[in-house]
Parts: C-alpha cells; sequence; structure tokens
C-alpha cells in the first residue's frame, strides 16, 4: 500500500454488523447497505456478518464482498427483546474473521457493544482504524427497557459506557445521539464526534408506482411496545366519528402484533385499519406513495428513517415527541411536518389538523418533499468516504511515529476502565 490517501486511491473497507438487507431491514442495516452499495463502485467493500445467504462462508454480491460468520442465530426473545447470547457469540465470532481481514479502516456497529469490543480487539493487534457508528445512546433507559431483570440492565448500561472509547473515530446517525454520547443538552462541532444522518434514496421512492393498497395514514417499522402502535390506534379510533372512512396501514411485525390486533377489535376500527406485515423493501415506497401521513407514535428513535422516506415520497410527517426519540429534530414543527404530545388526544388532533385542511396538508408535503432532498444518501456516502480517508491518513502518519501509537493506546485502555464506571449525565 502506498503512503498517500488521495481523494482518488481506492480504499479497501468493511462494515461489521450483525444484521444485513434484505434478510432484515432495520435502519441501521438499511444504512450499511446503502453506504456498501454507493461506496462499492468506486472502493473495494466488504461485510461482516452471520452467513443469512447459505453455506457458503464468502459470497459477493452487487460488488460488496460478503464475510459470514457462522449462521444466523435468533435475535429476538419472546419479548421482544434483543438476546445477549446473539451479540455474544457474533462477538467471538468476529474475532478471528477480522484478526484474518486485511482492509485499510474497519467501521462497525456500537450497538449491540459486545462485538464492538471484539472489533476494538482486533483492529487493535492489525493495526487497523476502527470508526465506530452510534445509531442510539440509551444510558438510562436500559433499566426501563429491562424492568424485569435489574442485574442485565445494569451491566448493558455499564457495557455501553465502556463501549464509548472504543474506536479511533465516531460517529453519530444524529445531534441527539451526539448529545447523549457527550452528556451534553447540546451539540456544536466538536472532534470528538462526527455527525453524520441516515439518508433516503428519493429517486427511487419518487419513481414507484403508488400500491393498490391505498391509506390515509401509514405507519412502517417493528411493532414492539416502544414504537406505541396502540396509541396511533386509539387515535384513530378518536377519528373515526370526525372521518368515518380514515384508513391506517400498519407495515411491519413484531410481537406485539397479535395484541395489537386484538385492540382494533376491541376498539371497533377493524374496517379502518389494515395489517399488511412485513413486506419486502420494494414496496414500501409504493405503498408510501399510496399514503398522505407518515405516522410515528415511537417512543425511542436514534434516528426516524421511515419519517424522511415518508417525506420523500410527498406524505406529511406526525410524529410524536419523546426524550429518547432522534426524530423530533427531522421535522420543522408546521413547515414539514406535525410534531405533538405522546397521548392519544395530541395524536389525533395531529392527525386531525392534517386529515382536515387539504390545502395545508399539501403546502405541509410540498415542503417535507424539499426536505427529504437535502438527505440524499449519495451525499452520505461522500460524507462517510471523508471520514474514513481522514482516519486512514492519521493512522499512517501515527505508524511513521512508532512511540505514539503505543502510548495512546495505553490511554485509551485506561479511559474505557473509567467511562465503564462513570456516565454521562444525560
Amino acid at each position: 500500500m502506498t503512503d498517500a490517501v488521495g481523494e482518488d486511491r481506492r480504499l479497501r473497507l468493511a462494515f461489521v454488523y450483525d444484521a444485513l438487507v434484505p434478510y432484515l431491514s432495520g435502519g441501521a442495516e438499511r444504512r450499511y447497505h446503502e453506504l456498501a452499495t454507493r461506496l462499492a463502485a468506486r472502493h473495494d467493500v466488504h461485510y461482516v456478518t452471520w452467513r443469512f445467504w447459505g453455506a457458503e462462508p464468502l459470497v459477493v454480491r452487487d460488488g460488496i464482498t460478503l464475510h459470514g460468520v457462522g449462521a444466523p442465530r435468533r435475535f429476538y426473545g419472546e419479548d421482544g427483546k434483543r438476546t445477549i447470547r446473539e451479540a455474544m457469540e457474533f462477538a467471538l465470532r468476529l474475532l478471528p474473521v477480522l484478526r484474518r481481514l486485511r482492509v485499510d479502516v474497519l467501521d462497525a456497529s456500537a450497538t449491540p457493544y459486545l462485538p464492538l469490543y471484539a472489533a476494538w480487539l482486533a483492529t487493535r493487534a492489525t493495526g487497523t482504524p476502527l470508526v465506530a457508528t452510534w445509531h442510539e445512546y440509551w444510558g438510562e433507559h436500559w433499566a426501563t427497557y429491562l424492568p424485569d431483570r435489574p442485574v442485565v440492565a445494569r451491566l448493558a448500561r455499564l457495557a455501553e459506557a465502556g463501549a464509548r472509547r472504543l474506536a479511533d473515530r465516531r460517529v453519530a446517525v444524529s445531534a441527539f445521539t451526539a448529545r447523549r454520547l457527550l452528556g451534553r443538552a447540546e451539540h456544536g462541532p466538536d472532534p470528538e464526534i462526527a455527525v453524520v444522518g441516515n439518508g433516503v434514496d428519493v429517486a427511487r421512492i419518487r419513481a414507484a408506482t403508488p400500491d393498490v393498497e391505498r391509506s390515509d395514514v401509514i405507519y412502517v417499522g417493528r411493532l414492539i411496545d416502544e414504537k406505541r402502535v396502540d396509541l396511533l390506534l386509539r387515535a384513530v379510533a378518536t377519528l373515526v366519528p370526525l372521518f368515518p372512512g380514515v384508513r391506517c396501514a400498519i407495515v411491519g411485525d413484531g410481537p406485539e402484533r397479535a395484541a395489537l390486533g386484538a385492540l382494533v377489535v376491541e376498539l371497533g376500527i377493524e374496517g379502518n385499519v389494515v395489517f399488511l406485515g412485513r413486506v419486502g423493501d420494494d414496496r414500501i415506497p409504493s405503498l408510501l406513495r399510496a399514503s398522505r401521513i407518515l405516522a410515528l407514535p415511537s417512543g425511542r428513535e436514534g434516528f426516524g428513517i421511515a419519517v424522511v422516506e415518508g417525506q420523500a415520497a410527498g406524505l406529511v410527517p406526525v410524529v410524536a415527541r419523546s426524550v429518547l426519540s432522534a426524530a423530533t429534530d427531522l421535522v420543522v414543527d408546521g413547515e414539514d411536518g406535525v410534531l405533538c404530545d405522546p397521548t392519544v388526544d395530541g395524536f389525533a388532533a395531529a392527525l386531525a389538523s392534517v386529515l382536515g385542511d387539504e390545502r395545508r396538508r399539501r403546502r405541509l408535503a410540498r415542503a417535507a418533499a424539499r426536505s427529504a432532498e437535502r438527505r440524499g444518501w449519495d451525499d452520505r456516502a461522500l460524507e462517510m468516504e471523508r471520514i474514513y480517508r481522514a482516519v486512514v491518513e492519521e493512522s499512517r502518519r501515527e505508524k511513521r511515529a512508532p512511540s505514539r501509537p503505543l502510548e495512546e493506546r495505553d490511554n485509551a485502555l485506561r479511559r474505557i476502565g473509567t467511562d465503564g464506571a462513570r456516565e454521562p449525565e444525560c
């Protein structure tokens, strides 16, 4: 390898995450899919994950080399929560793969945290610069997430706090997450953390033909308690007397599906709500184009990618406020969407303010579409490419001064121990 890392030099880079599109389609795996696809056009891109595709440990798809560490494990328990066992097994299987992998830079998801520890150890051994991408930072929320398992919640919180320093460069997908990582009320330009948000494929969404399944309101996401889909359903029931024909489409699946179906029957809105289940990524743009309002009642979002996809489709996002959600940062209330209180009455009033005023809906929809145009994936890929090049160049400069890396590595390891015992005040 040459010493120069010019803008025209082809990089060899790798992403590390235990989920992969199209087998799973959450915000993090969609981010890595979009970045990897674009960067593969001009770089040698690798993706280390579970072997979702079959028995072969190594396959090449769409110009991306996929490395499988083993057959995929079960991600969620009966309660719909992520299992620790899956994260532990992925972390253990990562170590030998990453020790053998030779790349210029490695980008690992900071969640789940155990694989990030494995990536840190492997890259310290190989001398590979590590970028950690933080999609969320939970902190005190662990106690709420695992109320029946306080010991596990405490250990998870400590592991998360300790993982904050495990990188040569940290990237947060939102200023909200950066603030929580740093324990600050505000986040301005900071040398410690770069903020590179998720994006949207505006052209692909706008080219989609509207689906035959038309709706007035659409929700896209997992059906878990933290998404608060029950709040949306109760809001729809409140609207029915005013808008008898209102139709709400629920796209996604999860452990709350049966309970939500029973709630629809209890509320007597079977004729107003349709559950479409988990659909392919290729159909989501069509479903969005066939609706008018993108509803996000969620109480926790590290970014809120459904919001920007809805905006790209010309929908008006109605987003519930929450101290644990970055999605509210994606909307300017009353300009390109509507923010509301996380109550049934608050959400119903917000929906009614759009459904009952077509002129206002069109104005908000036009502004939402313009907002989406500023969040294209091509721009996000260029931002990340600049970060990768800077990290590689910095690593090479340090290697020319042999004493510095060992000293800084020791300092970093000492900081990990300190951070594991002291968490940011958020």
